[in-house]
C-alpha cells in the first residue's frame, strides 16, 4: 500500500495511477514511478514515498526482524529538453559609419535546463549594411578579431561586451535601417528564428560635389550667380546645409549681395541663397581685361571642396 505518495511524481500499475500493488506486479515489471512535476532545472532533485504491507500479506522478515513498511528514495535527474527562449529587447541604434556594442539589454535568452553562457546563437541571414564582429581574441591567440564578420556568438560573448554591430556600408548610400536573422541553441534544442533590427542614425559622411560652368560677363556689367552656373549636391540624408566661401576674391571685380538698399561685399553665401531669385552677383570693375577668376570653397560643415571659377569678359 502506497502511503505518503511521492511529491514530484506518481505510482502507476499497468499504466494506471494506483495506491496499491502486489509483489507479482513488481516481478512482472508493471509498477513504475513517473515524474510529473515538469522542468526541474539544472540540478537533480529527490523524491520519496512509503510502502506498507497490507494485512493480507505474508510476514516479511529481514535478518530476523519483521518489516512492516519501507521508504523508497527516488532521484530525479535533469534532462536537456527545453529550447532557449529568446528576447530581443531595447531598440539597437548605431551612427552611420560607426559601430556599437550589443548588450544583454538588446538580446538575451533563457533556458531552464542549460547555463545561459552556454547558449550559442547562429546568424541565419546576415545584415546587408554591416556585420557583427567579436572583438575578443580567438582561443590560443592574443590578437583581437575586430574587423572580421562572424556567423555565430554565445550569450557569454554578449555578456562580456565582445559583440559589436559594425555599420560598414555607407559610402554613396544612406541606409537608415538594417537587420539580421538568428536563432539560438543549447546544443540540442533550437529556438525559433528571430529578427534583430538595427536603426542607423544618419551622419555627415558624404563629401559634397560642386558643379559650375564658365561665367560670361560683359565688360563693366554684372552677372547673377544662380544654380544654372553654380550648383552643389550633398549625398547625405537629410542633406547638410551647403555654404560657399570666397577664398581668393576676383582681381577685376567683386562678389556682392544685392539688397533693396544697395549692395554689400560678401565672402560667403549658402546654396539656398542662389536657388531662387538669387541676389548674389559678380560685378566687373570695368577694367580692360579679357578674363577674371576667383577661388571658391564649398563645405557641408565637415568636408571641403575647392575649385576655381573662370570668368570670361
Amino acid at each position: 500500500i502506497v502511503e505518503d505518495p511521492p511529491f514530484f511524481g506518481e505510482i502507476l500499475v499497468n499504466g494506471v495511477p494506483s495506491e496499491r500493488f502486489s509483489q507479482r506486479d513488481i516481478i512482472d515489471g508493471t509498477v513504475v514511478y513517473v515524474h510529473t512535476s515538469g522542468e526541474i532545472g539544472l540540478q537533480k532533485i529527490e523524491d520519496s514515498f512509503n510502502l506498507t504491507l497490507s494485512d493480507m500479506s505474508e510476514e516479511w522478515t529481514i535478518g530476523g526482524n519483521t518489516v512492516n513498511g519501507v521508504r523508497v528514495q527516488v532521484t530525479i535527474l535533469p534532462v536537456d529538453n527545453q529550447s532557449p527562449v529568446v528576447t530581443v529587447g531595447t531598440q539597437f541604434t548605431v551612427v552611420e559609419g560607426e559601430k556599437n556594442v550589443v548588450t544583454p539589454f538588446h538580446l538575451s535568452a533563457l533556458d531552464g535546463d542549460t547555463p545561459n553562457d552556454d547558449i550559442l546563437c547562429t546568424i541565419v541571414v546576415q545584415p546587408t549594411s554591416g556585420y557583427l564582429e567579436n572583438i575578443s581574441p580567438a582561443p590560443g591567440s592574443e590578437k583581437s578579431r575586430a574587423g572580421t564578420a562572424i556567423s555565430a556568438f554565445t550569450l557569454k560573448d554578449i555578456r562580456s561586451g565582445n559583440i559589436y554591430y559594425v555599420q560598414s556600408i555607407h559610402k554613396g548610400v544612406e541606409p537608415v535601417e538594417d537587420r539580421l536573422t538568428f536563432r539560438c541553441s543549447d546544443g540540442i534544442n533550437y529556438s525559433q528564428k528571430h529578427f534583430f533590427p538595427v536603426v542607423i542614425i544618419p551622419a555627415n559622411d558624404e563629401k559634397p560635389e560642386m558643379y559650375m560652368r564658365e561665367f560670361v560677363v560683359m565688360e563693366g556689367m554684372s552677372l547673377v550667380i544662380d544654380t544654372p552656373i553654380l550648383n552643389a549636391v550633398d549625398g547625405d540624408i537629410p542633406a547638410d546645409e551647403l555654404t560657399f566661401f570666397i577664398t581668393k576674391p576676383p582681381k577685376h571685380g567683386h562678389i556682392v549681395n544685392q539688397l533693396t538698399n544697395g549692395t554689400v561685399l560678401i565672402d560667403n553665401f549658402c546654396l539656398d541663397d542662389i536657388k531662387e531669385s538669387s541676389s548674389i552677383i559678380y560685378e566687373h570693375d570695368d577694367t580692360e581685361t579679357k578674363e577674371d577668376s576667383f577661388e571658391i570653397k564649398l563645405t557641408d560643415g565637415k568636408h571641403p571642396v575647392v575649385k576655381t571659377v573662370l570668368i570670361m569678359l
